[in-house]
């Protein structure tokens, strides 16, 4: 307030106070101390309105800052073959200090403000920085505007080499925030193309056929490519299989298939290392050219087979259980028609009766699902000879190799029933709640039955039981024989039924196929940076125990557990090569095995995007301007007031006044 002011206000405070010391009170001694001490009061109350701010709002803008890219692709060199070894993070930080930024974001994965102060640190310390580097698999920038935009900033400044995970999002945001980009490339873009993943099967056969799948991506921008590219799968070094496929369009994904026959080297089912190379044109930069893989070879003469004659959703459910539970995988075949089999798998293919032969003879376990009389002769042959058989029957006669006859199927509703006879599967169906099973659709009569029942059902759910599962063993044979049909509706159903399939097939077929080793751990999700593995356990395994070692061989996670859960979670691993121990006890025994993990980065942070121009948006009042907030006052007029009144009402009493 001007000074004329003040005066008004002192004149009014000292007019209020007379007034009412004047007409409103008592007419005693001493009045006049009281009044000058209200009119002071009202002066200070009326005054420290109008004082100014003590200080200001402090949300005022930096003039100029800027964010500065820092994943994994800052780490490649500046332009293909450059000799003088410098990355695009160095020329980044060569012109940083040009711009002089009054507040700077480092982007990767996600925004980290950074003081000009640790800044300059970071930068004399290069490496400090080059070790932030490591943990960004990405380069989006979309966080990092919004970051910007709510310290204050109107417009930023981008320092990247233009390989931007979210172009498009961050575009979208700059413009509904009203903030200002100007994207500065420090690198230079070359066409090119890099492999994007490979998806193979864990585990294969030695002689089967393998088929893999590879993706690829290009872009870049500038130069020529040719419109196709040139794979390879490579083995140790050697070419195992090669395939040609067009080129996609820059920023697009292409996919090609390679097929190949894993040899049988013999010692058992190992784990092999296969590597896919992109032979022509090769990466120029050398970290997209080459992806690899772990499949797990087992010999020829290994795993189960599953042949059905009368298929229906059984083998579906089946044969993954098998798959899991026999050393040496599964494989199902479903009869067509004219002598050929539909292989069962990823995808699937017609084959001849004479290779399903070939996988029957060199099985461990051969499991039939079928109409006993219906057979084809090498079909009942295979099953009369074979020393490990599961038969499931789909009709009525005698069962080649048991010594038993179906007869039926048996009138009524069929249900589960206890108690859970003693045998193999029994321990892993003690706590079963077998009243949440649904009926089999049909039930057959064994005459005479098997040695054990796995399993027994009544008619009604009351009356005489039935096996439902019965096996017996002559010598060195071993067999088992389902009388029901649709054991798959208990699968599908999941929660405890569930349950109950698994156990009872963990356990029978851990009994017939004893002399080999189950597969008690399954990594159903491979780790990744930033993502845990994560194991299925076999039910009915107990004493687990799961350990990481090291390249070097040192220990560097383990999880211990008497009684397992379903799936065990690892933990996030940095990169490199582990190897998984798994020991546990199953219901054959103790078991051990062996897995190597490979841990790599994130291939898509080193993939070629489409050729883009450089972002340049001009800075515009974002669609809801911000609250204006008041900046504070002083509180110091107020509360002297809040003394003096008081100091009045003291003098008004001792003066006689109410």
């Amino acid at each position: 307030m001007t000074p004329g002011l003040w005066v008004l206000v002192a004149l009014g405070a000292v007019a209020i106070a007379g007034w009412a010391y004047g007409t409103r009170e008592e007419r005693v001694a001493g009045r006049g101390g009281p009044a000058a001490v209200r009119a002071v009061a009202i002066f200070l109350i009326l005054g420290g309105l109008a004082l100014p701010a003590l200080r200001g709002t402090g949300l005022g803008a930096p003039e100029r800052v800027l964010l500065l890219d820092l994943s994994r692709s800052m780490t490649l060199p500046v332009r293909p073959g450059d000799p003088s070894a410098r990355t695009r993070l160095d020329s980044a930080l060569a012109v940083l200090s040009s711009f002089a930024p009054d507040r700077v974001y480092l982007f990767g994965e996600n925004p980290v403000p950074a003081p000009l102060d640790s800044l300059t640190a970071l930068i004399a310390g290069h490496d400090s920085l080059t070790a932030l580097i490591a943990g960004h698999d990405a380069s989006r920038l979309e966080p990092a505007l919004q970051a910007a935009r709510l310290g204050g900033a109107d417009s930023v400044r981008v320092l990247t080499d233009g390989d931007l995970s979210d172009r498009a999002a961050a575009i979208e945001t700059a413009e509904g925030l009203g903030l200002g980009v100007r994207e500065i490339r420090v690198a230079t873009p070359a066409p090119r193309v890099g492999l994007a993943a490979l998806r193979a099967p864990e585990r294969a056969r030695a002689g089967d056929t393998v088929r893999v799948t590879l993706e690829f991506r290009s872009g870049g921008g500038g130069g020529e490519l040719p419109d196709s590219v040139s794979l390879q799968l490579e083995r140790e070094g050697e070419v195992v299989a090669s395939s040609r496929a067009p080129r996609p369009a820059p920023g697009r994904t292409g996919r090609a298939e390679l097929a190949f026959v894993p040899r049988d080297e013999g010692g058992g089912p190992a784990w092999r290392r296969y590597e896919a190379v992109l032979a022509d044109p090769p990466d120029p930069f050398g970290v997209s050219g080459r992806i690899g893989a772990w499949i797990e070879v087992s010999e020829a003469a290994a795993g189960a087979v599953l042949v059905s004659t009368a298929p229906d959703w059984e083998a579906r459910f089946l044969v993954p259980a098998l798959d899991r539970l026999v050393l040496g995988g599964a494989r199902g075949y479903l009869r067509l028609s004219d002598g050929r089999f539909l292989e069962m798998g990823a995808t699937p293919r017609v084959v001849e009766e004479s290779g399903v032969r070939a996988a029957v003879r060199g099985s461990r376990l051969l499991a039939v699902q079928a109409v006993p009389g219906e057979m084809p002769a090498w079909l009942a042959g295979a099953l009369a000879a074979h020393p490990r058989t599961l038969f499931f029957a789909e009709g009525a006669g005698d069962v080649p190799g048991v010594g038993s006859r179906l007869t039926g199927p048996l009138p009524g509703e069929w249900y589960a029933a206890g108690p859970v006879p003693a045998s193999p599967s029994s321990a892993l169906l003690a706590e079963a709640d077998l009243d949440l099973l649904p009926p089999v659709r049909e039930l057959y009569a064994v005459e005479p039955p098997g040695r054990w029942s796995v399993l027994n059902a009544n008619r009604n759910r009351r009356g005489e039981g039935r096996p439902l599962l019965t096996a017996g063993e002559d010598g060195a044979r071993r067999w088992a024989l389902s009388a029901a049909s649709d054991w798959w509706r208990w699968s599908l159903r999941g929660g405890d039924p569930r349950r109950v399939y698994e156990g009872v097939f963990s356990g029978i077929v851990g009994w017939l196929v004893e002399d080999a080793t189950p597969r008690l751990a399954s990594l159903i999700r491979p780790p990744a940076v930033g993502r845990p593995p994560v194991w299925r356990i076999r039910p009915g395994s107990t004493d687990l125990s799961i350990r990481l070692l090291d390249g070097e061989g040192a220990e560097v996670w383990s999880e211990s557990a008497a009684d397992p859960p379903p799936e065990v979670i690892g933990p996030a691993l940095p990169m490199g090569s582990f190897e998984a121990v798994v020991t546990a006890t199953g219901p054959d025994g103790p078991v051990e095995l062996r897995r190597p993990i490979d841990v790599t980065a994130d291939p898509a942070e080193f993939l070629p995007g489409p050729a883009a121009e450089p972002l340049a948006i001009a800075a515009q009042a974002p669609p809801r301007p911000p609250m204006e907030v008041r900046p504070p006052r002083p509180v110091w007029p107020f509360l002297f007031a809040v003394l003096l009144l008081c100091g009045e009402w003291v003098w008004r009493h001792r003066i006689g006044l109410r």
